[in-house]
């Protein structure tokens, strides 16, 4: 019927949108059958399982899969793999439900019918198929330590279902995903008793700042070394130009260029970075590094409310104090560290070397009513990674004389680039650092050090990439717009005390582990433009040697 008081309604499709309805319970069966053979002529195994799950939602799946374990000698193994999967719909599962509804033309209340009890047309609960299959390359470094990495196609389609009969080809997708995993087993390595106790006093571990990368190679052809590094710095108070205090009024009237007002206005600004050490040494006067890294970052916001948006009328950009996050893959390091000299109290380290361009500079603000366009790049700032390859030379001096401990380094950012993807590039960066320790135990050290930092500004401005959907055209007018907007706010000189204590474990089961702390406090700043005061940075490593 299509009367104005009873008229037929599909879900999706004429605007008239209902919340699905699941059962408020799920009771599910496995079952699963493996086999296991040895293949002896080539020191090979083959796994192959079988799952199969039942529930009282009508779902039947079932999964396939199996690998060859071939080990190949020096504690590596090479396993590629393969993987099916299949399951039927769920009994309530619907791409689009057909209903009717009537409306009272008086108080404008709808009634629906010959809706069913449970309805849902959430894709998980189709009928589809999968397939994958990967190679995992794994070295066994020594007892209770592996190191593992792979490769895996997935894809995911209505047609693969067992039987046929599944979901339309709307749903299907694919993707590619690459890992390693590093694999500690802190039982087996307390097992190895003394002699491994013994191996680990081998392995001298660095006693400068939690802080400090680069200021050591291993002792000797065939160590190896892996960690693990955090660091965050934080921001907040009140806005500095140059190494001055400034009212908001005054960063919304000039820290967004000569002629337009700053939107919004950072309150607090933290970075978290998380970073893999893998350390080896093919020779005792070349050490091999390796570090990926992992970002994450938040923002909180200030709204100007006499701000007006050019594209929406007297729109004051956000009503509220808000926050912006990232977070994902950072830039990979590669390093090779060379012992330049070494003598027992002095010690003279070289390290070349750089990052690759792994972390994203494309992070785009979602369109909002308050953000009115499309494709504008999120805050220099808070992207994953610099975009462009940057050399990082490091020299580093270390001595020690008794229960003292100092040193001294210098070290370097240098872009490779002069734009990245995004059409910028960050500025190059130099850094000083002295510092000074004391043992107080053999293991327990407490250091002192003095940082000098500059960096220069952002080179290039991020622009758009991307089309209005609609019009064709391109957009990129910043209307969500603060300090951090502007290349000409990023940079500066800082100086910086550190305070740090170390602990080396020397013998039981936990033998050959380090672990630093080190907080960083400014005690000088000097900003390029408009940036928000920082209020210190933590860094804290753990290390174990073999």
């Amino acid at each position: 019927m299509n009367d104005s008081n009873n008229i037929d309604g599909i879900v999706n499709r004429s605007g008239r949108i209902l919340l699905e309805v699941r059962p408020a319970e799920r009771n599910q069966f496995n079952w699963h059958l493996g086999y296991n053979q040895f293949v002896e002529p080539l020191d090979a195994a083959l796994h192959f399982d079988y799952h199969f799950a039942h529930d009282d939602w009508g779902i039947n799946a079932h999964t396939f899969e199996a690998d060859w374990v071939q080990p190949l000698g020096a504690g590596w193994t090479l396993t590629p793999r393969i993987r099916y999967y299949s399951q039927s719909a769920a009994e309530f599962y619907m791409p689009f439900a057909t209903f009717r509804f009537s409306r009272d033309p008086n108080t404008g209340v709808s009634t629906y019918y010959d809706l069913p009890k449970h309805f849902s047309n959430d894709q998980r609960l189709s009928g589809f198929g999968t397939l994958s299959g990967g190679v995992t390359v794994s070295k066994q470094f020594t007892k209770g330590i592996s190191l593992e990495t792979g490769f895996e196609y997935y894809t995911h389609q209505g047609g693969l279902k067992l039987g046929g009969g599944g979901e339309a080809d709307y749903a299907d997708f694919d993707y590619w995903a690459a890992n390693a995993t590093l694999k500690v087993n802190l039982g087996a390595l307390s097992a190895g008793g003394g002699s491994h106790a013994e191996h680990s006093k081998q392995h001298s571990h660095s006693n400068a700042p939690a802080g400090i990368m680069f200021d050591h190679i291993l002792a000797n052809a065939g160590d190896f070394m892996v960690g693990y590094r955090y660091m965050r710095n934080e921001q907040a108070g009140d806005i500095l130009f140059g190494s001055k205090p400034v009212s908001l009024e005054t960063t919304n009237a000039a820290g967004c260029g000569a002629d337009k007002q700053c939107a919004v206005t950072p309150d607090t600004m933290t970075m978290n970075m998380h970073m893999l050490d893998f350390m080896y040494a093919p020779t005792s006067w070349l050490t091999l590094m390796l570090m990926p890294q992992w970002m994450d970052m938040s923002m909180t916001m200030t709204p100007n409310p006499d701000f007006q948006s050019s594209i929406i009328v007297g729109h004051g950009g956000h009503g509220a104090v808000h926050d912006h996050e990232t977070g994902g893959i950072g830039d990979t390091g590669l390093y090779a560290l060379f012992k330049v000299f070494d003598q027992p109290r002095h010690h003279l380290t070289l390290s070349l070397g750089g990052t690759a361009p792994t972390g994203d500079v494309d992070i785009t603000l979602r369109k909002t009513a308050s953000n009115p366009v499309y494709d504008q790049p999120i805050h220099y700032g808070m992207q994953l990674g610099s975009g462009t390859w940057d050399f990082k030379p490091t020299l580093t001096y270390t001595g020690e004389d008794d229960q003292f401990t100092w040193g001294a380094q210098a070290t370097a950012t240098i872009r490779l680039e002069d734009r990245n993807d995004s059409g910028y590039a960050l500025g190059d960066l130099f850094q000083g650092s002295v510092w000074g320790g004391y043992h107080w135990t053999n293991w327990l050290t407490t250091t002192v050090r003095g940082v000098y930092t500059s960096q220069g500004k952002v080179q290039g401005a991020s622009g758009s990439k991307s089309k209005d959907p609609v019009t064709g055209l391109f957009h990129y007018v910043p209307e969500h717009i603060g300090p951090f907007d502007f290349p000409a706010n990023y940079g500066g000189e800082f100086v910086d005390i550190g305070l740090g204590i170390n602990i080396n474990i020397p013998s039981g089961a936990f033998a050959g582990n380090s672990l630093k702390f080190e907080w960083l406090q400014p005690l000088h700043t000097d900003y390029n433009g408009y940036q928000l005061d920082r209020d210190g940075a933590l860094s804290a490593t753990w290390s174990v040697g073999f």
